[in-house]
C-alpha cells in the first residue's frame, strides 16, 4: 500500500516512525511546505514533493494520504486527495469546523473513498474497553466521570502556529478533543455543554456535560509551568468504578474485587514530541491500514466527527 505522507513535522515524524513498523504500510513519498519538510524527508530517504499532484504524477500507485500538517490545512489537503480519487486518514481534529468536517464526508461519499480521522485514543488499551464496559452494563450506570489531559506549554510548534486560535483551535480543538472523542462516542450526545477557559497560568479550561441522571466532567491545559504530560481519567458506575491513573487501568467492583486490565503495548515507540514513547499510534496505523485493505469505512464514525466539532465549535 503506498502512502503519501502530507507535512513532516512532529506528528509527520510519529507517523512515519510507526509506518516503518507496519508491514505493507509503505511511505512513499512526502508532499511538505518549506525547507523543514523538505529536510526530514531527504533525511530519511524519502522523494520530496510540494503538492500531491506533483506525487502522483511520479507514483501513480500512491491509494491513500495520510495528513499531518498543522490542523487549519487538514481540510484542503483532504479535499484535494478525495478530488484525484484517493483515501484519506487524517490527524485529528479533520477540520476547525463541522461544516468543513460536513463538507469532506460528502466529497468521500460522491468519490466512493473512505476517510479515516485518527483520533488516536480509540484504538488504545487504555481507553478503548470505557465504550463496551458502559455498553454492557455490567456495572450499573454511570454515575459520574472525570478526564483529565494536561500537558506544558507546547514550545515545540513551528513557528507558533499552534497559539494561533484561527489555526489550532487551541486547547479544545488540539487537546480536549480527545477525550471529548472518547466522551461522545462512550455517552452519546450531552444534553448541555458547559467550559470555562483560565489564561494567567497558560491555557487552561474546565468542561461540563450533562447527560440524562449524570455529568461528565474534564480538565486540559496548556501551562505554563515545565509540567509532564498526563492523561488519566475516573468513571463511577452503580456497582465499581474505572480507574486509569496514567500507568494502570483499574476496575474497583463493588464486591471488593480488583481487575487490572492489560494495557501493555508489543511495540513502543518512541514519539520526539511532548508525548512519552507509546504503543498508540503504531496501534492506530495498523488498524487503519487492516481497515483499508478490507474496504471497510472508519470506526470514528461520521456523525461523531461532526458531533464533537460541533461542541467545541460553541467554546
Amino acid at each position: 500500500m503506498k502512502v503519501l505522507l502530507i507535512g513532516m513535522g512532529g506528528m509527520g515524524k510519529v507517523h512515519y516512525a510507526n509506518s516503518k513498523e507496519i508491514d505493507g504500510f509503505d511511505i512513499a513519498a512526502v508532499v511538505g511546505r518549506g525547507a523543514d519538510d523538505r529536510r526530514a524527508a531527504e533525511e530519511r530517504g524519502l522523494p520530496f514533493y510540494e503538492s500531491i499532484d506533483d506525487a502522483i504524477a511520479v507514483i501513480p500507485s500512491i491509494a491513500v494520504v495520510d495528513i499531518t500538517t498543522p490542523t487549519f490545512l487538514h481540510k484542503y489537503y483532504a479535499i484535494e486527495a478525495l478530488d484525484h480519487g484517493l483515501d484519506v486518514i487524517s490527524e485529528k481534529p479533520l477540520a476547525l469546523s463541522a461544516k468543513d468536517a460536513d463538507k469532506i464526508f460528502s466529497l468521500a461519499e460522491k468519490k466512493h473513498r473512505h476517510v479515516y480521522v485518527a483520533q488516536v485514543l480509540r484504538y488504545t488499551k487504555e481507553y478503548s474497553p470505557i465504550k463496551r464496559i458502559v455498553e454492557e452494563g455490567r456495572y450499573g450506570r454511570p454515575v459520574d466521570a472525570f478526564f483529565s489531559r494536561m500537558s506544558s506549554y507546547p514550545g515545540w510548534a513551528a513557528d507558533s502556529w499552534l497559539f494561533d486560535k484561527s489555526k489550532s483551535g487551541l486547547v479544545p480543538f488540539d487537546l480536549h478533543i480527545h477525550d471529548l472523542d472518547i466522551i461522545i462516542s462512550s455517552f452519546g450526545i450531552p444534553l448541555n455543554v458547559r467550559s470555562e477557559e483560565h489564561t494567567g497560568c497558560g491555557d487552561y479550561w474546565n468542561f461540563t456535560y450533562d447527560y440524562d441522571g449524570f455529568s461528565v466532567r474534564a480538565e486540559a491545559g496548556w501551562i505554563k509551568a515545565p509540567i509532564p504530560f498526563s492523561a488519566t481519567y475516573r468513571i463511577i458506575f452503580e456497582h465499581g468504578t474505572l480507574s486509569f491513573d496514567g500507568g494502570k487501568l483499574l476496575m474497583y467492583e463493588e464486591s471488593g474485587a480488583v481487575e487490572e486490565y492489560d494495557i501493555s503495548y508489543d511495540k513502543i515507540i518512541s514519539t520526539g514530541i511532548n508525548v512519552p514513547p507509546t504503543g498508540w499510534y503504531y496501534e492506530e496505523l495498523k488498524a487503519i491500514k487492516n481497515l483499508l485493505e478490507s474496504g471497510l469505512p472508519s470506526n470514528v464514525e461520521y456523525e461523531e466527527v461532526v458531533s464533537v466539532l460541533r461542541i467545541v465549535e460553541g467554546m
